[in-house]
């Protein structure tokens, strides 16, 4: 992709024109406008690396040589050429000088992250045509709230930022509404609400149940001095409904909503086709069409945004982060192999951060490697391949001790020791044999809440949960060999490190974040 800014000429003339040289010519701003750009590509991706670009050197792109000639009015203009797919990096040309972003991870950067970034451009386009009165908007409108907050707006609502625009976003109005009722309590307890503000589309929703009403007000950070207002929507159930206009019109129950807007012949249980942590499934199904954009301010203080079905952005953290799940979720399916059981752990992952539970997923597509290595032994819900993970297959005086430690094992398993009191083995006959693709996903949610890590095979049979991984990288041979016991427990990201050697992983942290690990490496986060 390339982004490419060019000022006008500077305009020679009289004395005037030297007094005001400072305001005519553009040039004097360029690193100001630079240096807010690559200052805000960095808050929303941390550890990017922003590289300049010789003009003449090999990296500089193919299409650089096109140049924009400055007329019309139109200064200051955004060119894009986007290609298919993912790309470590983006090319950039701010003022005839040329950089390339490169992204931190081995994710790159996707459409959703380009379309971020061609919306920064778009509110720095505006800023610009403003400064030098070349738009109606008035400077003060973009000066309300965070620039972020705009830059995301922008990426929700591109129409309202563009020179002819002369009203301002009602998305940027949403979130800094939500950003002030996060700073406020009611009846000392944190503020929840959240509002549906209606797209673009052609004609009035059939779910809008009566006209704006007459003096309906703008919804905006002036209601939040009502109090009263800080009750009155929940924004897990109830929605403040903001028209095309920006008005407040009514107050919906989200799922009602959903209800009437069901696309005719879609069961009512129909699934997203991007998992979503179920208390706001509805949310996701009411912006699918139309163009409607849900904003919620969750129990946690996060603003969430929801748009095109899926959860696209969050507010977490004193930041705004690009979520992008239908491609994480891609990843993930393609990773575990079953799509089946790679929903369900999604699914059970997305539960645990709305919980703000840890937790951590382990899927073993081959558990002889693992079992007696990663899980010892008497974590497994008696897998038949822990007497052989153990002792070894190929290794016939073994078997004797194999049988007499299976059977130690599975007395242990059943709480049948001498007197000991009852240990975590003695509930694994709940789950022995069980498939996470038939137990109920909030028996699957319980299972992966307990301290330790849930681990299934590759067809979704329950290995051990609540298990301490423990990790033996030491070679094996070409024979199974018995590990060392010099195994070493650590914190819950290096025991998803090791894990993901074997498997796919998923880990939530307890501050919310979800992270998948394939080959002993972080791959994205959620």
């Amino acid at each position: 992709m390339s982004l490419s800014i060019h000022p006008p000429a500077p305009s020679s003339g009289g004395p005037e024109d030297r007094r005001f040289g400072a305001l005519r010519d553009p040039r004097a701003f360029v690193r100001v406008f630079v240096g807010v750009f690559f200052r805000d590509v960095e808050s929303f991706y941390p550890g990017c690396r922003i590289e300049s670009i010789d003009d003449e050197g090999p990296e500089r792109p193919a299409f650089a040589s096109r140049r924009l000639r400055p007329g019309g009015g139109m200064d200051f203009r955004l060119v894009e050429e986007l290609a298919e797919g993912r790309a470590q990096g983006v090319s950039i040309a701010l003022f005839g000088s040329w950089y390339r972003i490169v992204a931190d991870g081995s994710m790159g950067l996707g459409a959703e992250d380009v379309r971020l970034i061609r919306s920064m451009g778009a509110v720095l386009d505006l800023n610009y045509q403003i400064l030098f009165r070349r738009s109606r908007m008035s400077i003060l409108q973009l000066l309300r709230g965070m620039p972020e907050d705009h830059y995301v707006a922008a990426c929700l609502e591109p129409s309202a930022y563009t020179p002819a625009t002369t009203t301002p976003s009602r998305i940027a109005e949403a979130i800094l509404t939500l950003r002030t009722m996060a700073l406020s309590t009611y009846e000392n307890r944190r503020v929840t609400t959240g509002a549906l503000v209606l797209g673009p589309g052609p004609g009035e929703p059939e779910a809008v149940l009566r006209p704006t009403p007459p003096g309906a007000l703008d919804f905006g950070v002036e209601l939040t001095s009502l109090k009263s207002l800080h009750r009155l929507c929940d924004g897990r159930r109830t929605l403040f409904l903001v028209d095309r206009a920006g008005k407040l019109v009514d107050v919906v129950d989200v799922r009602q909503w959903v209800a009437r807007e069901r696309p005719e012949g879609e069961a009512e249980d129909a699934g997203l086709d991007v998992p979503c942590a179920r208390l706001y499934e509805a949310h996701a199904r009411a912006t699918r069409e139309g163009g409607h954009v849900c904003l919620v301010l969750s129990p946690h203080q996060e603003i969430k945004v929801f748009a095109g079905g899926v959860q696209t952005f969050v507010f977490a953290h004193g930041r705004w982060r690009v979520l992008d799940p239908a491609s994480k979720f891609a990843l993930w399916r393609d990773a575990v192999a079953d799509p089946r059981l790679a929903r369900v752990l999604f699914q059970t992952a997305l539960e645990l951060s709305e919980e703000r539970q840890g937790g951590l997923l382990v899927v073993v597509p081959d558990p002889a490697l693992v079992i007696g290595r990663l899980i010892a032994p008497e974590d497994v819900l008696d897998h038949p391949l822990a007497g052989l993970a153990i002792h070894g297959e190929d290794d016939p005086a073994a078997s004797v001790d194999a049988d007499r430690d299976d059977a130690a094992f599975r007395a242990l398993g059943a709480g049948r020791g001498r007197g000991d009191a009852p240990s975590k083995r003695s509930i694994h006959y709940l789950a022995r044999g069980r498939s996470l693709l038939t137990l109920d996903p909030a028996i699957v949610e319980a299972l992966a809440s307990l301290d330790g890590a849930l681990a299934a095979d590759g067809e979704g049979r329950l290995l051990a949960f609540g298990a301490i991984l423990r990790h033996d990288l030491s070679p094996v041979g070409g024979g199974r060999r018995p590990p060392t016991r010099d195994t070493a427990e650590g914190a819950r990201t290096t025991a998803a490190i090791v894990a993901s050697r074997f498997g796919p992983v998923l880990k939530v942290s307890e501050d919310g974040v979800v992270s998948c690990f394939l080959d002993g490496e972080r791959v994205w986060d959620l």
